[in-house]
């Protein structure tokens, strides 16, 4: 048996309803103040299927609009309930203090690349081995002027993850944390600022899952390393 987890909410935020991959029914498992969403599977080979991470992500995003959620990465399992309560109880702090930090809230992600023609550094590849280096080195300061330009929607964010790449294509990569009752603010600025950026595209995902904002060791050493199950929404300034 395999017991494939969602998430943790608090163990008094209600009755668990619904249904999750393979049209398992969802269950809770709980251990002091919190609950471990579930479905038991006899084949583990149904959470490794084609559109499994699809199907997991459609039940997340359903969970998360009815309590609070500090979602799962996919393909965290367990073999029984005991395993789900030690985890439970290891974790219970981090657990604790990271769902109380996603409440009532959403993820964004935002792609910013230079289009072709921008101010963007040559390809690297082509070089020798000092222009490999200084092009990566332009490449990182370009994105930092990049992201600086960007720091509009932190005041719209609960907290922001950022990833700076030396690569033309794609240097920026965001995630924000964003309350629910200021979504439609905050996409109405990325798609002002992909108005007045030069040579910038945009690219914003979501509303999520808070995935980015549920990691830091809180699901560590819970079943098998999980991957992040991909973005609902793209709109490209």
């Amino acid at each position: 048996m395999s017991l494939l987890l969602y998430g943790v909410a608090e163990a008094g935020a209600g009755m668990v309803v619904g249904t999750g991959l393979g049209d398992r029914p969802l269950r809770g498992i709980a251990d002091g103040p919190l609950m471990a969403i579930i479905t038991d599977h006899d084949d583990p080979a149904v959470i490794a299927a084609v559109g499994a991470a699809d199907d997991y992500e459609r039940t997340v995003r359903s969970l998360v609009e009815s309590q609070a959620i500090l979602p799962a990465p996919f393909g965290r399992v367990a073999t029984d309930d005991e395993a789900v309560r030690a985890m439970l109880r290891r974790r219970r702090h981090d657990l604790l203090s990271k769902l109380e930090g996603v409440r009532g809230a959403v993820e964004f992600g935002l792609h910013a690349r230079w289009l072709d023609g921008s101010d963007a550094a040559s390809d690297p590849r082509s070089e020798s081995d000092v222009a490999y280096l200084r092009d990566r080195l332009e490449t990182r300061q370009s994105a930092r002027r990049l992201a600086s330009q960007l720091d509009p929607l932190t005041a719209l964010a609960r907290g922001i993850r950022r990833a700076l790449r030396p690569e033309p294509d794609l240097p920026v990569l965001d995630a924000y944390l964003v309350d629910r009752g200021r979504v439609g603010e905050f996409i109405a600025l990325v798609h002002e600022l992909g108005g007045w950026l030069d040579d910038v595209e945009l690219v914003c995902t979501g509303p999520c899952p808070p995935y980015s904002f549920a990691d830091g060791g809180a699901y560590a050493g819970f079943g098998d390393e999980g991957s992040y199950p991909g973005s609902v929404l793209r709109s490209t300034s």
